[in-house]
């Protein structure tokens, strides 16, 4: 009990001592909630679900919001709630994915990390990833393996790209990783693995799939190891085949020096050739590949569950593995349609909303509020529960509030009630035409459709060119989700009301900066029609003005703390110990959210764009100009012949793209000196009435 009031106590300072706090264990998971003896009783079956209730109180008896986009705790008092009993039908409800932990978390000291297990309890979360650290466990492992320091550290690749190396994408980019790192980020994963079970979590670990280093090939000349192809052309890595006993060998090593730093809690995180293809093709490879797998499993932990991405999932593996031995996280939740229900094995369906933590305003409300998981249950019984696997937060925190208010959920949720109290929570207000501007907002921007992870592109963070039709990799526009007319009405209302949280300031510059990011990709059209039909005259016109709307986008995301470039660089060079050390997470910063990749032949280039303030000064907007000079000096330009790759002009197509690659590989290795605007009190409605939106 000590861990849900030491909970009670960070989350309501000096208000533990009001709360009884009842563990009823029940093999039904469920929570109460009451007052009794003028004090607020919780009780559950669980420890998670004693958190779980603690956050219903806090979200929807003391109407507290918590959240990545401004957050309001301030309350008079605490309120005596009414007796309340919830049944938890989800078995599981898991979070984030591999991608996150890039993405958003990779700069994360503990007091970060300590909330957001707070948040993570208090919404019901008891399946969450957890791989922290475990650079540590790859680096104590090669050590055993014969590899030296320098050729273990220099396998493991830099801060920000953790993530897909332990998904078996990549080895030795954007490294070395330091020692330091590697002894700070076992203890930050060892203090993380801790609270979450102190709260009642069950860690999502790293498994062992046959990933290891090309370099084994050359220690080990006897072993069966299979070089595969490049994954988005960031060099090669290699898998031992399951059946060479070198597999199971490693295999073992890695999972005893996880349990050593983390200890072991029996789940394990394993998604063999995730976004590759199998070495060797056929059934039977796939089958040995999930049976060797599952047999070292059950070797080390005779009470292991495997968990595996839904995103590359293989039937010839699953299969292969005991039904009461898999749980398949659905990440997009739509992959059961796809895979025959995961051929009767366990499954959770997933939320996958935003790809490389994107900023743009959309999330399907109404989908959500169904409740996929009720609507699933009905034909695939072998649903046991629901998981937010967004690849970056931050981001739609109207969306979020909801998804976590469904993922333990067993009803449909009535969207505009739940709209007219999210407003009372967020905004403190009930004031009915700021719900009615939500509930417009709902309708409009948060529409059926708007889940689709592609529909997410930004003009203003797009490599310029005559055509565009993506900013990064699989991404697309998605204008017809927006009427600007309608953001612009709803922002004016919003700049009309005297609301003081800090969720109602966001939301403002929210909007604002969806608004003008749209209005953006309109000038942008109207500035190459003109160039097209060489109209120099409103060309450079509407180029002047392109440029002088990302001056003013750029100061208005210097509102917000988080949308502020020099914020995440801080973050990063925070963990450096000398000033090498942050040169490289400073490089690594700059380079995730850049060109992410090959700097010759990139395939992967503004994937996880972001509208930061500074970014779009120091770096969107100094491509553009070089565009727009270009153009001007040369009135005849095409792109027509142009190789188009993941619906984009190839990263080296012309002479003005390969000057600009140099110039972007300069701007990643720069430190310092960012220019950035600088947010004023009357911008916004400087914007509505200087734009004409």
């Amino acid at each position: 009990m000590k861990a849900v009031y030491d909970l009670i106590e960070r989350i309501l300072p000096t208000y533990g001592e009001n709360f009884v706090v009842e563990l009823k264990e029940d093999d039904v998971e469920y929570y109460e909630i009451d007052t009794v003896d003028d004090k607020i009783l919780i009780r559950g079956s669980t420890v998670n679900s004693l958190c779980m209730a603690f956050g219903y109180y806090v979200k929807h008896i003391l109407n507290l919001n918590f959240s990545w986009c401004g957050s309001d705790l301030k309350f008079d008092k605490l309120i005596k709630p009414e007796y309340k009993k919830r049944i938890i039908e989800q078995k599981y409800r898991s979070y984030m994915n591999y991608c996150t932990h890039s993405y958003s978390c990779a700069w994360w000291d503990w007091e970060r990390w300590e909330l957001e297990i707070d948040v993570m309890a208090m919404n019901g979360i008891n399946l969450p990833l957890a791989v922290t650290g475990t650079e540590g466990v790859w680096y104590e492992t090669l050590l055993e393996m014969g590899f030296t320091d320098e050729e273990a550290r220099d396998f493991l690749v830099g801060p920000a790209f953790l993530a897909w190396q332990l998904m078996g994408n990549i080895e030795c980019f954007s490294g070395p990783l330091p020692m330091s790192w590697i002894k700070k980020h076992i203890e930050l994963g060892k203090r993380i693995i801790d609270r979450e079970v102190s709260l009642g979590m069950h860690p999502i670990q790293q498994g062992f799939s046959g990933f290891v280093p090309t370099l084994m090939k050359k220690k080990y000349p006897q072993a069966d190891i299979l070089v595969k192809e490049s994954w988005n052309n960031i060099g090669v890595t290699a898998e031992i085949n399951p059946k060479d006993p070198l597999f199971k060998k490693m295999g073992m090593i890695f999972l005893k020096n996880q349990q050593k730093l983390f200890g072991t809690y029996g789940y394990y995180a394993a998604d063999p050739f995730h976004e590759s293809k199998p070495p060797v093709e056929g059934e039977e490879y796939l089958n040995d590949v999930g049976r060797t797998i599952a047999d070292m499993f059950e070797e080390f932990d005779k009470n292991y569950t495997w968990i595996m991405q839904g995103w590359s999932v293989r039937k010839g593996i699953v299969t292969a593995i005991p039904k009461d031995r898999l749980i398949i996280l659905d990440l997009a939740g739509n992959g059961h349609k796809n895979h025959d229900g995961f051929w009767g094995y366990s499954f959770l369906t997933g939320t996958l909303h935003n790809f490389g933590a994107r900023m743009t305003m959309k999330g399907d409300l109404k989908l959500m509020a169904s409740n996929k998981f009720k609507t699933i249950q009905k034909d695939f019984p072998n649903i046991c529960g629901s998981g937010v696997f967004m690849e970056g937060i931050g981001q739609n925190p109207m969306y979020y509030d909801l998804v976590f208010d469904v993922i333990t959920s067993s009803e449909k949720i009535n969207l505009d009630k739940w709209i007219e109290e999210y407003c009372k929570r967020r905004y403190k207000t009930d004031d009915s035409e700021v719900i009615a501007a939500l509930k417009k907002i709902a309708k409009a921007v948060y529409a059926d459709g708007t889940d689709d992870v592609l529909k997410s592109a930004e003009i203003v963070c797009t490599r310029p060119c005559l055509d565009a039709t993506s900013t990064g990799p699989f991404d697309v526009f998605n204008d017809e989700y927006y009427d600007n007319r309608l953001l612009a009405e709803i922002l004016t209302l919003y700049e009309s009301k005297d609301i003081k949280t800090d969720g109602f300031f966001y939301d403002k510059l929210d909007i604002a900066r969806q608004m003008m990011a749209n209005h953006a990709h309109k000038i942008y059209k109207e500035c190459m029609a003109a160039f097209k039909i060489k109209d120099f005259d409103e060309f450079n016109k509407k180029a002047d003005l392109f440029m002088e709307l990302l001056e003013d986008f750029d100061s208005l995301l210097d509102g917000i703390k988080a949308w502020r470039l020099q914020t995440w660089i801080d973050n990063a060079r925070s963990f450096g110990e000398n000033d090498e050390e942050k040169a490289l997470y400073e490089y690594n910063a700059r380079m995730q959210i850049t060109i992410w990749g090959n700097e010759i032949d990139c395939w992967l280039f503004d994937y996880a764009w972001k509208e930061w303030s500074g970014l779009v000064l120091d770096y969107y907007a100094v491509r553009w100009q070089k565009f727009f000079d270009m153009l001007r000096e040369n009135p005849n330009y095409c792109e027509d012949n142009y190789k188009i790759f993941q619906n984009k002009i190839d990263w080296s197509a012309d002479e003005f793209r390969i000057e600009l690659a140099k110039w972007e590989a300069s701007w990643e290795r720069r430190q310092g000196n960012i220019k950035h605007g600088n947010f004023s009190n009357g911008l916004i409605k400087n914007i509505l009435s200087k734009y004409q939106i």
